[in-house]
């Protein structure tokens, strides 16, 4: 890959970077909080954390982050330590990196505002272990330091002609698309054990996944043309056929099912076992027996009977 063709990559992208600091809430585990246990010697055996907080109080901002991580993976390819995004994509992921900069801040803001009452809390729950929580315990101002949010998107330049700074970069953007074609493969493979495995049938929010795939193919076929505009074609020609509406099965359904196997395949993420499975034709559905015509209900007559004629008496009077 020359420097022209290095420079033709970087201009249609974007590098994102994403720099998201969590307090994690614990602290390492000294001999000292153990009161003395006999413990193994440091080269056979570290010890490990203490919880100094209510983890479940943290997770809103590990979820933040994956939250982000995930927006960026959808669209993008990770690269020189953040994410390669196509120019056309920026512009909506940022409005989503916004939104979660903005949750954050609420979120932190929340926190620390019920940090002290949590803590008591928590304390309370260590029990006889409180006293070693207590002394790792840090103020609510120097907490705050540790939680940030934040996001940068900078373009990337080719350097000079010198060989030693541009074969580095070269290197890096000579593997966007194999990285592409992993992370593609990864999400195959996940979509398929979600979505399709065991299935003789899938509903159309079976398809999200696989849209999701052909867009982020498409919109960075120019990293590596050669290699990835085939696959390009195969998921397209696959969506191609499922039908506007209802469910998809037989032969449409094993066309989705053998593209998410070329997909998992090619990035080595499947077994050969898996990959038979995969592939295995689709069992015949069963059809219920019909019901034979239940018979016409019987049509009883009765026949009126005939009234008998009474001759009355004859009644004499004297």
């Amino acid at each position: 890959m020359n420097n022209t063709t290095i420079s033709k990559v970087l201009q249609g992208l974007v590098l994102v970077h994403l720099s998201f600091s969590v307090w994690s809430g614990k602290k390492k585990l000294r001999p000292e909080d153990l009161k003395g246990a006999n413990l193994p010697p440091d080269k056979l055996a570290s010890l490990g954390s203490k919880r100094i907080f209510d983890p479940d109080a943290l997770k809103v901002f590990a979820t933040l982050k994956r939250q982000a991580e995930r927006a960026c993976e959808e669209v993008g390819v990770r690269f020189l330590g953040g994410y390669a995004i196509p120019e056309e994509k920026l512009a909506p992921l940022m409005e989503k990196m916004e939104q979660v900069e903005q949750s954050f801040a609420t979120a932190k803001t929340n926190f620390l505002s019920a940090y002290d009452d949590n803590l008591k809390d928590w304390l309370a729950e260590a029990g006889e272990w409180s006293e070693i929580v207590a002394r790792a315990v840090e103020p609510a101002n120097r907490v705050a330091e540790r939680l940030s949010c934040g996001f940068t998107a900078f373009k990337v330049e080719a350097p000079g002609e010198t060989v030693s700074a541009v074969q580095p970069l070269e290197r890096q953007v000579g593997g966007l698309a194999d990285q592409l074609i992993h992370e593609i493969g990864a999400l195959a493979k996940s979509t398929w054990e979600e979505s399709y495995r065991g299935r003789t049938s899938v509903t159309r929010k079976a398809l999200r996944p696989l849209k999701a795939i052909l867009d982020k193919l498409s919109s960075l076929t120019f990293v590596g043309p050669d290699k990835i505009s085939g696959l390009v074609a195969n998921v397209h020609a696959a969506l191609a056929t499922v039908p506007r509406s209802g469910p998809v099965t037989g032969a449409t359904l094993m066309g989705l099912v053998g593209v998410l196997c070329e997909l998992s395949d090619i990035a080595g993420f499947i077994t050969t076992e898996e990959r038979e499975e995969m592939l295995q034709p689709l069992p015949e559905p069963e059809v219920e027996p019909e019901l034979s015509a239940p018979l016409p209900p019987k049509t009883v007559t009765i026949m009126p009977q005939p009234v008998q004629q009474i001759e009355a008496p004859a009644v004499w009077f004297w």
